[in-house]
């Protein structure tokens, strides 16, 4: 049996939202483990995916999207 780690960036966030949409995050962020990039709000994000909250995610993706150069 394997362990599934994944590295979340805000730039992959950013195209897979873009290319996916919701559903593209919700397996992007299926792992074992989430390593993740400084300024990423994780507990915020997970909350918003279980919820199907696209409207609030959007906008942080929106938001973290101007600030990941």
């Amino acid at each position: 049996m394997g362990f599934n780690k994944r590295h979340i960036r805000k730039e992959t966030m950013c195209t897979i939202y873009k290319n996916e949409g919701i559903e593209g995050l919700k397996r992007y962020f299926s792992a074992d483990a989430l390593i993740v990039e400084m300024g990423i709000d994780t507990n915020s994000i997970i909350e918003m995916l279980i919820e199907d909250n696209d409207k609030d995610l959007k906008t942080y993706i929106e938001s973290i999207g101007t600030t990941h150069n």
